[in-house]
């Protein structure tokens, strides 16, 4: 007899749940007691909410050296819709991305587009790896306002930050059924890995 054992590997971070499974020769109550103690742990580790899925992808390509940014917009640039601002923001990631490439750099981002809470001005927030010299860079391509960076703040997980890149749509509904969050292709993915152990531990 065994229990099955499900472990979510992302950078720092493991996510781990073991749950009885059921055995060909366990009664008909047993199987059901099994089945459902099984269900509620995978459940748990299927990452019900947006943040929680954001949280581990976070804690799979981020530390302390890369950066949280914000980029706003000026009156004279503000765009007229979402869209338009996305559309802004992708030329901008083209731009950064290229600078990088030629200083032999690479860039990965998670971003995410706001424009509904507080004063409604669309804006943007992104966690990027940081290189060491960004702030003069993106200011020097970021052209429609201002960039804001600080570090990403490890110190107690990734939580915090996967809840504030996502309390818009989680507060406020995301517009047009679009995804809360946008990452660059080149992150890398939390590793699940699933096993058997020993029904006494």
């Amino acid at each position: 007899m065994a229990k099955r054992r499900k472990v979510i590997h992302a950078g720092q971070m493991v996510y781990a749940v073991v749950y009885s499974v059921p055995h060909v020769s366990d009664k008909p109550a047993a199987r059901a007691a099994k089945t459902k103690c099984s269900t509620k742990a995978r459940q748990r580790m299927n990452m019900k909410y947006a943040w929680q899925k954001l949280e581990l992808e976070l804690a799979a390509n981020f530390t302390a050296k890369d950066l949280v940014v914000t980029l706003t917009y000026d009156d004279a640039h503000l765009p007229h819709h979402r869209d338009d601002a996305i559309t802004k923001l992708k030329k901008f990631w083209v731009h950064l991305r290229k600078a990088r490439r030629l200083a032999g750099q690479s860039l990965q981002y998670i971003y995410v587009t706001e424009g509904i809470h507080g004063e409604k001005r669309l804006h943007h927030h992104a966690v990027i790896n940081g290189t060491g010299a960004d702030l003069e860079v993106m200011q020097s391509l970021w052209k429609h306002g201002t960039v804001h960076i600080e570090p990403v703040d490890t110190s107690g997980g990734y939580e915090a930050l996967a809840k504030y890149l996502t309390k818009e749509p989680r507060e406020h509904g995301s517009p047009n059924g679009l995804r809360s969050w946008t990452p660059s292709r080149n992150l890398q993915k939390p590793q699940t890995e699933s096993s058997f152990v020993p029904d006494d531990l």
